[in-house]
């Protein structure tokens, strides 16, 4: 599948898409909602940052459901949040990936979720929550404009975005819907997924999305296309934070970012630790964590990873396939 550059449509308001949303309809709307900056918490504080390392359902909330979670749980309106990033288009482009993931997940294992809304709810919400930190980490330059000139500066921003270990699409292929002039890359390892990701983004009518059948490992290996290619690459759900180093900081470029999506600080901080030799003998800066608007299992909010590419990472790494998981830097 090619990439395209997708024109940037008129604005549509998040409140009429929500009202769509909420009641399902099928009807089909003509632009790409602006997001805007949203805060759906259930609590008063916002987003906090900290540094590692270098030192149709109506008005759905999703809190922690873990059984070591607070008493008071952080609650998010995952409704309100879809609807803040994705306009009436993009509502049925996802509904539609939602769809067609269900019915292929009835002959290979590619999620838990059992109906549309809940993937939603479980999946794309969470996936829509790290666009404010992505945007964070990809800096000022990648980041769309506000004003009279804004659809023609999405136009002309091509981020390029990889998406490691992709396995059912997320967060790649809702980052791809919900910012049509990303061009987005889907790695995984099993050809049957990366093969129903391809159908899966033709049946959306997503055009702005590549499929890679790969080992993270030779991907970013010396002499690869992919190596150092990329302005962002994500993981979420694929391994402890010493083996996603190794695996995604050989192919984002300098200058550009890796982020890991993850559960709480709290329950994050020996990783974070443990991988901040790692991350920096790859050439990565220290980390960095933002909170995201995603409730995890312990009840708090999801934290974003971040560290931004300082240097070219040596070619020794990544090590040959399997090694990182073996013996994690």
């Amino acid at each position: 599948m090619s990439l395209h550059r997708v024109a940037c449509p008129t604005a549509q308001g998040s409140r009429a898409a929500a009202r769509w949303f909420r009641r399902s309809s099928d009807a089909v709307g003509t632009g790409v909602g602006q997001s805007r900056p949203v805060s759906h918490l259930k609590r008063a504080p916002g987003p906090e940052t900290q540094t590692f390392g270098g030192g149709g359902f109506a008005r759905r909330t999703r809190r922690g459901v873990g059984t070591h979670a607070p008493s008071a749980t952080t609650e998010v309106d995952t409704d309100a949040l879809i609807a803040s990033y994705l306009d009436e288009k993009q509502l049925k482009q996802v509904r539609t990936f939602a769809a067609t993931l269900l019915e292929r997940n009835k002959h290979m294992n590619l999620t838990g979720a059992l109906t549309v809304d809940e993937v939603l709810t479980r999946h794309v919400a969470d996936s829509l929550a790290l666009i404010p930190a992505i945007e964070s980490a990809l800096g000022e330059a990648h980041k769309p404009s506000s004003g009279s000139d804004a659809c023609a500066s999405e136009r002309n921003v091509r981020v390029k975005l990889l998406d490691v270990g992709s396995g059912a699409g997320f967060p790649g292929m809702a980052l791809a819907i919900a910012r049509p002039n990303w061009n987005v890359t889907l790695l995984d390892t099993l050809q049957k997924r990366t093969t129903f990701l391809a159908d899966a983004a033709d049946a959306c009518g997503v055009s702005n999305v590549t499929t890679l059948w790969s080992r993270a490992e030779d991907a970013g290996s010396v002499g690869s296309e992919h190596r150092e290619a990329y302005d962002l690459v994500t993981a979420r759900a694929v391994a402890e934070l010493r083996v996603l180093c190794e695996l995604c900081v050989p192919m984002v470029k300098t200058g550009g970012a890796f982020l890991a999506a993850k559960n709480s600080a709290e329950s994050a901080r020996e990783e974070l630790a443990a991988a901040a030799a790692a991350v920096a003998v790859l050439g990565g800066a220290p980390f960095r964590t933002e909170e995201v608007r995603s409730v995890g299992p312990d009840g708090r909010l999801r934290t974003a990873v971040v560290s931004r590419k300082a240097t070219p990472t040596p070619a020794k790494y990544p090590r040959r396939a399997g090694m990182p998981n073996k013996r994690p830097l």
